[in-house]
């Protein structure tokens, strides 16, 4: 007894693919040219008849593949070609794959200029120095003895990590810049824009300056997009690299993933390229302030995460309180023109909590230790690294009453670092505000006559008054 059996493949454009398979335009002609007795599918196609395969004999298995082609096919030959035309756009696919991977992989860095010797410099300098083997890779400082270690002993003092052979130091804009095909921009915030107008003169047009630097300004509450644009001008190709990593992991080789992010999304792809890796994975976006705003303020959330820690009050009040800072962040972060979606992304949440739950974090450890009643000044002059959150946090208030805005995490933060409240005193502030349904209703805070991203109410000047608070 003869079986009923449809074979069903995938179409591809014009024609037949696959054994079997039929396009929109073979299944209209097989339904032409089937015999009005001829049994039908529910969707109206004519159903072929096979005989049952034998078992074990492959000759009777393709016997019953060719009974069982479409009758639009009626012939070897309109067979073959069918095949013909199938492998011709499969061929066509793969040369069209080959060729976007070969030129993915044939990016040339023969020289990478990188501003600042601290742990995040020198580790991508690292990671650039092992992928690019023939590379120059230049470390640009600012003490002669630290560009001597690197370049003699392939030392850096300052972290205490072995480099590899073709870095070196240098104390000169000229001998690191001249030339480059990238620039990493590792310099602390703080510091950027009196270093950047030292060295600008030495930046080449058109070669994208990589900024991996986390923070705000605090005399302008610039990014450090707009402090690098407002320097080397709106020609000179930024790109900005963050995401949830630890310099020393990044050095050691652990898997680690960035984003990139570039007004161009050329410029980020080039970056992406550059860095990738096996274990470095690089995304792309578009999203320049969602990207920099949560880079800067995950460091706040981070001295607060540790503030708690050091007040030994306990898992429920930390995580509680960086659900309540993330959420501020994107209230901000919003208003200043980013995607919500950032935030919650790697470069957002994927940021904070690495550098709010992880002991590794600088921002964390000054929280922790203001928390067991440590001064801040103490505190900073035993770190051989920046905290930048520290900075970061006297922006908060300033950026609240531009956004009109109510941040009661961020602020808490920014008036225990500017000794207006002990650690305590910010914790029971944040605990007293008024209550509210959940941390993503924060849009109720809003005073009114809240202005648009693009309407801030007053200047960014940095300011010592609590706003709505």
């Amino acid at each position: 007894m003869a079986t009923s059996q449809r074979f069903v493949g995938r179409s591809g454009r014009g024609g037949f693919v696959g054994v079997g398979g039929r396009s929109p335009a073979v299944e209209r002609r097989a339904r032409r040219v089937a015999p009005p007795s001829a049994p039908t599918t529910p969707g109206g196609s004519a159903t072929f008849q096979t005989k049952p395969n034998p078992a074990g004999s492959l000759r009777n298995e393709t016997r019953s593949r060719r009974a069982a082609r479409p009758c639009a096919l009626r012939s070897d030959e309109d067979y073959r070609r069918a095949v013909r035309a199938s492998w011709r756009r499969l061929i066509l696919w793969r040369a069209r794959r080959s060729a976007a991977q070969d030129e993915q992989e044939q990016v040339v860095v023969e020289k990478v200029a990188v501003c600042g010797g601290g742990a995040f410099g020198t580790a991508l300098a690292t990671v650039l120095a092992r992928k690019y083997g023939e590379a120059a890779v230049t470390v640009l400082v600012r003490d002669a003895e630290v560009a001597r270690s690197i370049s003699e002993d392939h030392v850096n003092p300052r972290v205490g990590w072995t480099l590899p052979g073709n870095v070196r130091g240098t104390t000169s804009p000229a001998d690191a810049l001249e030339g480059c095909d990238l620039i990493v921009w590792a310099i602390p915030v703080q510091a950027s824009t009196s270093f950047v107008e030292k060295v600008k003169d030495h930046v080449p047009p058109r070669v994208p300056v990589v900024s991996v630097s986390k923070g705000l300004e605090v005399t302008s509450c610039r990014t450090m997009h707009e402090v690098l644009e407002r320097a080397l001008g709106e020609d000179q190709p930024l790109v900005a690299l963050s995401g949830p990593s630890f310099a020393k992991e990044v050095m050691e080789g652990l898997p680690t993933n960035l984003v990139a992010a570039s007004e161009d999304e050329r410029h980020a792809r080039f970056v992406q390229q550059v860095f990738a890796s096996p274990t470095l994975r690089v995304n792309v976006t578009r999203d320049v302030m969602g990207v920099e705003i949560g880079g800067a303020l995950k460091n706040v959330v981070a001295i607060a995460a540790g503030i708690v820690d050091g007040l030994g009050l306990g898992n429920n009040a930390l995580s509680a309180l960086v659900a309540q800072g993330t959420a501020e962040i994107r209230w901000l972060a919003v208003r200043m023109g980013a995607e919500a979606s950032t935030i919650t992304g790697i470069a957002g949440v994927g940021d904070i909590m690495l550098t709010s739950f992880v002991n590794l974090s600088r921002n964390r450890t000054v929280g922790v230790r203001l928390g067991k009643g440590e001064s801040l000044d103490e505190i900073l002059s035993s770190m051989t690294q920046v905290a930048e959150g520290v900075k970061t946090a006297q922006v908060v208030i300033a950026l609240a009453k531009k956004y009109n805005l109510v941040l009661p995490v961020l602020t808490a933060v920014a008036q225990v670092v500017d000794g207006q409240i002990d650690a305590k005193e910010a914790v029971d502030t944040v605990m007293t505000f008024p209550q509210i349904d959940d941390v993503d209703r924060g849009y109720d805070f809003y005073k009114e006559g809240e202005p648009t991203a693009a309407s801030p109410s007053s200047s960014c000047e940095p300011s010592n008054e609590l706003s709505g608070v």
